[in-house]
């Protein structure tokens, strides 16, 4: 079976799915993709955002390029 087609399978059975068991496919899905421990509520969109932000080690590095190329150390 092809990529495309376990992807396509597993869509097809999520949205198969309604109320508690779409609920706990959802968070099963988050847990995997995410390392994440089992949660009772899963991450709103806003706080996943901050997450994937926060485990982006590129964008952090320039982040704090920025701010030192910002700061007036002769003040400091």
């Amino acid at each position: 079976m092809s990529e495309a087609d376990i992807k396509l399978r597993i869509i097809r059975l999520i949205d198969s799915q309604e109320g508690e068991v779409l609920r706990e496919l959802y968070e099963m899905i988050l847990s995997k993709l995410y390392q994440e421990k089992h949660e009772d509520m899963p991450l709103s969109a806003i706080e996943m955002g901050y997450k994937e932000m926060s485990e982006d080690r590129e964008r952090e590095k320039d982040a704090f390029e920025w701010i030192e190329g910002t700061l007036n150390s002769e003040e400091l």
